[in-house]
Order: C-alpha cells, then structure tokens, then sequence
C-alpha cells in the first residue's frame, strides 16, 4: 500500500497544521507545520502514495449555497459538519483547494478527508471527549508511535487512515469527500 501523508489543515499560516507520515506497517511520525511551502517540502521530500487533506477541497456545486452536497449528505446521516463557506470555514476551504491544486500540480495524489466524520463511522472517538481517549482509540485501532500529541496531529493520523483506506478500496466517495466504508 505504501505511505499515507494526512495533513489536518487550519484556515491560516500563522497557527501550526497537524500532519502525519503513516506507512503501511501503521507506524506514524507526526509533526506540526505552518506554511504551506514547508508542507510542500515535507511532502516532496516524504513521497507518498497519497495525501489526505483534512479541508474541504472544492466549493459548493450550486454557487448560491454556502455548502457541498457531501456536507448534506454528511448531515443527512447524522454527522456533524460545517458548511465549507461559513465565514469561519472560508480561509480554510480556499487554503485547502490552492494546496491541493499545489500538489496535484506536482503529481501527488491528493483527497479530501474529514477525521470526525471517519472517527464517527470507524467508532472512534473524537477530540472532543479528551485527546487521551482519541490517542488511546487511535492506538486500539493498530497505530504505533508517539501518540501523545495535540488533537491537530491526531487528526491528520485519521486523514491519514482515511488514505490508507482509500488506497485498500475500503472507501466511500461522497463526492470529492472520502469516507470510510461503513463495513470496515
């Protein structure tokens, strides 16, 4: 399968990103960065087999709306999710698209992931009941390495799941959205 990079993204260069390395023996090695020429090095320098971007990677299909289709769908399922053109989420959905666009232009592979909605789906917790017991469930799921961390490169370890799911075809697309398939 090969090398994941997940990388949950923040809506600005001055506060740090979490990101994640995971192989497919599911070591990880987490870092934090902020701007985005040093992900692209660390990503250049790392080649991986796929990245995946905790933002939203596109803008609504009905340029009237503030959300996705996918972030309906999400919605529709129970799943918490934030509209991609809340005035809190803009920075961060037009950051992720020019990153990706970045990437792809550089012939990386790259999808849009969202750690809580994969956290929900897998049964894992989320940041929200206390970085501990993400780290812990993170742990139980197979991860090996420093998971003592901040819930930002948490985060990026579940993009990153969600890639080396992707790359096992054990994925749902909603449409650029990756997910995890339910029956994993």
């Amino acid at each position: 399968m090969g090398k994941v990079i997940g990388i949950d993204l923040t809506g600005s260069e001055k506060r740090a990103s979490g990101v994640a390395i995971l192989w497919d023996d599911n070591n990880v090695l987490t870092i934090r960065l902020k701007s985005d020429e040093h992900m692209m090095t660390m990503v250049r320098t790392m080649n991986p087999n796929l990245v995946s971007i905790d933002s939203p990677l596109s803008l609504p299909e009905d340029s009237t709306k503030i959300y996705r289709d996918c972030e309906l769908a999400l919605k529709r399922r129970g799943i918490g999710v934030y509209w991609c053109l809340l005035p809190s989420m803009k920075a961060l959905t037009m950051r992720g698209i020019a990153l990706a666009a970045r990437l792809r232009d550089e012939g990386f592979k790259v999808i849009e992931s969202y750690p809580g909605a994969a956290q929900d789906i897998l049964g894992i917790p989320r940041k929200n009941k206390g970085i501990q017991v993400l780290a812990g469930a993170l742990a139980g799921y197979g991860i090996k390495g420093d998971l003592a961390v901040s819930h930002d490169e948490l985060d990026a370890i579940t993009a990153a799941i969600v890639g080396q799911l992707y790359l096992e075809g054990k994925y749902e697309a909603l449409g650029c959205l990756i997910i995890p398939k339910v029956s994993v």
